[in-house]
């Protein structure tokens, strides 16, 4: 009787290694690389995080993390430039790397 349960259910082993097959495909569709920024793209965020800080601007930062880009609106509260990280108002934090655009909004 035991070895007839196991060969009743033995068809639907296959269904749970097909997920994993599937999630695993979905994964590497959705794989986004991060691009490359040039010298100058990087100079021109440096200075606007410097110039948002010093005038305490609204910025709009779009970033780059677990091989997704999202946005982030807040205000800058500190900058550690030894750790290359900006602290925002809301005690989130984001690494030089990561940031591929930045939007000031004026006062």
């Amino acid at each position: 009787m035991n070895n007839r349960n196991e060969i009743k259910w033995l068809p639907f082993n296959s269904l749970i290694s097909s997920n994993e097959v599937i999630k695993q495909l979905k994964s590497k569709r959705n794989y986004k690389q991060m691009p490359s920024l040039s010298e100058d793209e990087l100079i021109n965020i440096e200075r606007l995080i410097k110039q948002a800080f010093h005038t305490k601007e609204k910025i709009q930062v779009t970033y780059f993390w677990l091989n997704q880009y999202y946005t982030k609106l807040g205000f800058i509260k500190n900058i550690n430039l030894n750790q290359n990280k900006i602290f925002f108002e809301d005690n989130s934090f984001l690494y030089f790397e990561q940031i591929l655009k930045i939007k000031l909004f004026s006062s």
